[in-house]
């Protein structure tokens, strides 16, 4: 066998290549072309999904090389970016952005006693796009689309409602200001990644990538954040 050389050109010890290798090697391809887990377990015979969950790994390298390229492209609720020069983060920042912060349904949020819940405890009802201390940036693009929808097919369906007293549907209607403003976020969202060279949104592309599949990851058999059920916003049957 000729030599087996990693990637900054030095040899791999073959003594380290057996048999049981492989089974790893075939699981981590499978995790990091997006296998659902679920699916991966059936593959590997696990009985335990945590032991399927392993192998759902990004480096620390590339976690941090995400993070410094997408903090480059992370707004405020006004759209407007927080960091427009933002370079490599020293570790200090960087492990404040990761420990800081927590993730809510379209982005992330700094607001201390929510950070401190583990999310679950926005003391605003979760009016993320009302709120200071949330954050956004390219990666949560196809959450913010999906949530312009629900609030648009919320809004239609409440006026067609003809069971709801002016009250209730008044409550119930999503408000023109929110929607106005995701609206407006997700244009500046996308036309930030628009103004960029063919080169720089591909790198953008691999750091989108790269930190969705780590949020994926750390919700494998956790709940999400989700607004809370008697949010008005939320799709329901009338």
């Amino acid at each position: 066998m000729p030599p087996l050389l990693v990637a900054d050109g030095t040899e791999f010890d073959k003594a380290a290549v057996v048999l049981y290798a492989y089974r790893h090697s075939y699981a981590q391809r499978h995790a990091d072309v997006g296998t659902p887990p679920d699916v991966l377990r059936e593959l590997m015979g696990h009985k335990a999904l945590g032991t399927t969950q392993t192998y759902y790994r990004v480096t620390e390298h590339r976690v941090r090389g995400a993070v410094d390229k997408i903090v480059q492209f992370q707004f405020d609720r006004h759209g407007t970016r927080i960091w427009k020069d933002a370079e490599a983060l020293l570790d200090h920042e960087h492990a404040r952005m990761r420990v800081g912060a927590v993730a809510v349904p379209f982005g992330t949020c700094t607001e201390p006693s929510n950070v401190s819940a583990g999310g679950h405890a926005c003391p605003f009802r979760f009016r993320c796009l009302g709120c200071g201390h949330f954050r956004t940036d390219p990666s949560y693009l196809p959450e913010l689309r999906d949530y312009l929808q629900t609030l648009l097919r919320n809004r239609e369906r409440i006026l067609a409602a003809a069971s709801l007293d002016e009250w209730a549907a008044t409550e119930a209607t999503p408000s023109e200001d929110e929607i106005t403003r995701l609206r407006a976020l997700i244009r500046r969202t996308e036309e930030a990644v628009e103004d960029l060279s063919v080169a720089e949104q591909g790198a953008l592309d691999e750091a989108t990538a790269a930190l969705r599949k780590v949020r994926r990851v750390q919700h494998l058999g956790m709940p999400r954040t989700p607004p809370p059920h008697l949010d008005p916003r939320l799709e329901r049957d009338l």
